[in-house]
């Protein structure tokens, strides 16, 4: 039992009857932690010295343009294409909302200090 993000990226289905059976959570909750967990996972991997799952709350909510608390495909891929390959100020534009916490258009030492 078990997984890891190596070996698969669909939740087993054994892994998925033992924690129906053995939480309170649905299956469809269940789906969204297992999404969360997968996209920091991957993250961890870019940074292995850095606490990813913190990162990853920030970039998380840079993807997320309309707050859903979701990331539809449309937004990530719009998000991989700035990140991987898009022009200088469209990667500074990420950036900083990335940094911009607080969404007020000013980066304060406080945020600075909690990305980094």
């Amino acid at each position: 039992m078990g997984n890891t993000f190596g070996q698969r990226k669909k939740l087993p289905k054994e892994d998925m009857q033992f924690l129906m059976s053995n939480t309170n959570f649905t299956k469809k909750q269940i789906k969204q932690w297992y999404r969360g967990f997968i996209f920091i996972e991957v993250y961890s991997g870019f940074f292995p010295d850095g606490n990813a799952e913190e990162f990853c709350t920030h970039v998380f909510r840079t993807f997320d343009k309309d707050n859903s608390g979701k990331i539809d495909f449309k937004e990530f891929l719009l998000a991989i294409n700035i990140t991987s390959g898009g022009k200088p100020q469209e990667k500074l534009e990420w950036a900083f909302q990335m940094y911009d916490i607080d969404g007020n258009g000013r980066i304060e030492k406080a945020e600075m200090v909690e990305i980094i």
